[in-house]
């Protein structure tokens, strides 16, 4: 049984929802096609861990990692 989440990613203010069996934050990144190295998930506000659960109806915010010169 999954779970589904809602993620706003920014900068592209790109709304998503996504259904998720393990229901990390490792494996929303993975879904997304996102490396851990490459976003910051927040909930709450509060930056989350690979290894932090999700529950079902969570909202979260993706930070992509903005790079260029």
């Amino acid at each position: 049984m999954g779970i589904k989440v809602s993620a706003l990613i920014l900068p592209e203010r790109q709304a998503v929802e996504v259904e998720l069996t393990a229901g990390t934050v490792r494996e929303l990144v993975h879904r997304l096609g996102y490396s851990a190295e490459d976003v910051v998930v927040l909930r709450d506000g509060r930056p989350l861990l690979e290894e932090d659960r999700l529950e079902d109806g969570d909202n979260v915010t993706i930070l992509r990692a903005a790079s260029g010169g």
